[in-house]
């Protein structure tokens, strides 16, 4: 049974331009203990699905259909109250930006310790900053910098401790939204090292939302790769990485800074964006898209099924031109 199940989610901003449809129509699962990444450019819908995942939309965001089953609670119908008992607890984010996630004048071990006490009323003070330590150490964090300020901690030692404040009441569900933004490539990797070591000592399941298909590939076993606010291709990483088959996804990796004949930078083709806001029916990337046929303006595409774990949201015949 999967511990979460999201089925033909969408979610919309009010504008002043109109509705712009952030998130159309996607379903996807995860079971325990595995881990499910999100992949693609910057605006196509993937860190407002982990807001969603988290009851933290703004204002002028909503769901406009679908439903998210955790376990046996369906959470697209949850009120203020019933998100603040559950996010944290059953579901954590590690958020992107660490240097701006922790308050400058509370120590970092009070900020931990106020996420669990926040969950646990009952526990005593001295066994919630016993529990502290332990997650400090579990992230490895130094006991002697627990009483620290967030400003004496460097980009990774900070990063490290928003990933102990996703812990701090062991979820079931961690949601990373790119984790790694801002630090550099050695602390980058080892980051990226200690999610998947806490991932695999915990049993937890987890969500990574990155636009760098190399770290996705690196830390998830099953991929969903999106476009234009639609889940556009999944299978597991060996599926989508090595034999792509929806021409976004085959554009995707082939948008890397590579070196012609001359020894002059290829600067990859720039992509039209697709308008979130006039949704007219057909394929949202066949604007770009190099394969498309005369249905791909005007049909919605389905889903094929090119394995028991590989789909892509495209026409047969556009996925087997070559």
């Amino acid at each position: 049974m999967a511990l979460l199940r999201v089925e033909n989610l969408s979610v919309g901003y009010k504008s002043k331009h109109g509705l712009i449809h952030a998130v159309n129509n996607i379903s996807f699962s995860i079971e325990k203990g595995r881990s499910l990444g999100f992949v693609g450019e910057s605006g196509c819908g993937k860190t407002t699905l982990g807001m969603t995942l988290m009851g933290l939309l703004p204002e002028n965001a909503s769901i406009l259909q679908g439903d998210i089953f955790f376990n046996d609670d369906n959470l697209a119908g949850f009120n203020d109250e019933k998100w603040r008992t559950f996010r944290g607890k059953e579901i954590s984010m590690i958020f992107q930006a660490a240097m701006n996630a922790l308050n400058p004048v509370i120590r970092v071990d009070e900020q931990i310790a106020e996420v669990i006490a926040i969950h646990n009323p009952q526990m005593p003070r001295t066994q919630v900053f016993d529990q502290v330590k332990k997650i400090f150490d579990l992230v490895e964090i130094p006991e002697d910098r627990l009483r620290d300020f967030p400003h004496q901690y460097s980009g990774g030692m900070k990063q490290r401790a928003i990933i102990a404040m996703a812990l701090a009441c062991a979820p079931k569900l961690i949601i990373a939204d790119e984790p790694t933004t801002a630090l550099d490539v050695i602390v980058q990797d080892q980051i990226l090292k200690e999610i998947k070591k806490i991932q695999t000592a915990l049993n937890t399941s987890l969500i990574f939302i990155s636009h760098d298909i190399a770290v996705v590939a690196d830390v998830c076993r099953d991929i969903c790769v999106m476009y234009g606010g639609q889940i556009v291709e999944k299978g597991n990483r060996e599926e989508v990485f090595q034999s792509p088959r929806h021409p976004y996804t085959r554009s995707l990796l082939e948008s890397f800074l590579t070196l012609d004949s001359n020894g002059d930078i290829k600067v990859p083709e720039i992509r039209e964006s697709p308008d979130l806001i006039t949704i007219t029916g057909g394929c949202s990337f066949a604007a770009s898209c190099k394969k498309k046929c005369e249905k791909c303006e005007n049909r919605n595409p389905g889903w094929v099924n090119l394995s028991s774990t590989h789909q892509a949201l495209c026409f047969e015949e556009v996925i087997h031109k070559d």
